[in-house]
């Protein structure tokens, strides 16, 4: 990785606020501080202390607290002449993730140079080892799926299921106690007693649902039609 590219300002030039020795700045982090010095990096940055305080430290304000938002860590460390510890503490201080847009240039734009062929092989079999597979189920459970990968499966999932992919569904389906989505919401004992006690009209008011589920419904339950129960009920007498 060329440091042209490793240590490039996105958003630059940076220039420090305008101030005398002695005077204050508000500081991001640590609130109102008396200028001491100057720094001597490459963008020369007033440096402060509490009042009463000797810890001269930078000021973080101004278009340092922007360049820390936007910039890479790797950037801010070149130009400002500070370790990476200290640019984590003002991402801290700031709020600021891990991966803002400048690391994410970083790491995007110099992908292959970072992740070789060796170490991508290494992290895809550490990735799928036992205990990794546990981690990433123990995370996942309860957890809802994301859209993005609802509709990724969505689409990868065949138009037409053979009948032995439906029998493995049905089977996970009944293990897990569960119902496929499309099955709809399941039968109450008290919507199996309204069957056959009252017209499938009438029934198909009651519950809200629609008159093909009724008449299966009663299919499967072999439970004559009101219609029919009450013709059998004549013969009877």
């Amino acid at each position: 990785m060329h440091d042209e590219r490793r240590f490039k300002l996105l958003h630059g030039p940076y220039t420090a606020p305008r101030c005398r020795l002695g005077k204050k700045l508000f500081c991001e982090r640590r609130g109102w501080v008396i200028v001491r010095r100057v720094s001597d990096g490459r963008v020369q940055w007033p440096e402060g202390a509490r009042k009463g305080g000797r810890a001269v430290t930078f000021v973080l304000c101004g278009d340092l607290a922007k360049a820390v938002r936007r910039e890479s860590n790797q950037a801010v460390c070149y130009w400002w002449g500070v370790t990476p510890q200290t640019v984590t503490k003002w991402r801290k201080a700031l709020d600021v993730p891990r991966n803002n847009e400048g690391s994410t240039k970083v790491w995007r734009d110099n992908a292959d140079e970072i992740f070789t062929p060796e170490i991508r092989a290494r992290s895809v079999a550490a990735m799928s080892t036992p205990d990794a597979n546990a981690k990433k189920s123990a995370w996942r459970m309860g957890r809802p799926i994301h859209p993005n990968t609802l509709r990724a499966l969505e689409r990868s999932r065949p138009k037409t299921r053979s009948l032995e992919h439906r029998r493995r569904i049905s089977d996970a389906h009944r293990r897990r106690g569960t119902r496929p989505p499309r099955a709809g919401r399941p039968w109450t004992a008290e919507e199996d007693s309204l069957l056959g006690t009252m017209p499938d009209e009438v029934i198909v008011h009651r519950t809200g649902r629609i008159l093909g589920a009724v008449y299966s419904r009663r299919q499967i339950l072999r439970i004559p039609s009101f219609r029919n129960r009450g013709m059998k009920m004549e013969l009877a007498k």
